[in-house]
């Protein structure tokens, strides 16, 4: 059930009849597989964040072993949070958005809080701040296109999957209401 106010579309199948929940994709094997796929992309890659931290902030007295467990352990939880978040936001899910965007982003700031928290005790230069503030830029900039990329794929893939067409907030389909050019 939808909340008071909302001016959501119904989908409609290709035929024109309102989809019913049987139309809805079997999609749940595939999902699973990108998430998992996601999620060893996002470990293989805090591993070389771990490298590189090792390389140039260990001399300057990061404690690179709690960096790498904090890393490590977030790495997780982010990966699953940003699946998570396209799902969330797929399937209409507004309760599961929020919880999963705040897993994930909270496991993408902590390494960098432990960082910030590091360098104050052990007196990093500036210059290792405004290397971290960029990243920090990068990355989550990053990681939002990426969600947002992976948003507009699924909804497709869902709507060509179950045959439905998108409809507009007035009832009718797209395919019955041309764009206005």
């Amino acid at each position: 059930m939808r909340g008071k106010g909302t001016h959501m579309a119904e989908a409609i199948t290709a035929t024109g009849e309102p989809a019913s929940p049987s139309d809805a994709p079997r999609h749940g094997t595939r999902r699973r597989w990108l998430e998992r796929t996601w999620v060893v992309t996002v470990l293989v890659f805090t591993l070389a964040r771990l490298l590189v931290a090792r390389a140039t902030l260990a001399e300057r007295g990061l404690n690179i072993w709690v960096f790498g467990i904090i890393d490590l352990a977030t790495a997780f939880p982010y990966a699953l949070g940003t699946a998570r978040i396209v799902e969330a936001v797929v399937d209409r899910d507004g309760h599961a958005l929020g919880r999963w965007t705040l897993v994930a982003g909270a496991s993408f700031i902590a390494p960098y809080c432990y960082v910030a928290w590091a360098g104050a005790e052990e007196g990093f230069p500036t210059a290792v701040y405004v290397v971290l503030g960029v990243l920090i830029a990068i990355f989550g900039a990053n990681a939002i296109w990426t969600v947002l990329r992976n948003i507009r794929t699924a909804r497709i893939e869902r709507d060509g999957e179950s045959g439905q067409i998108a409809g507009n907030d007035d009832g009718t389909s797209l395919a019955t209401n041309p764009s206005r050019s």
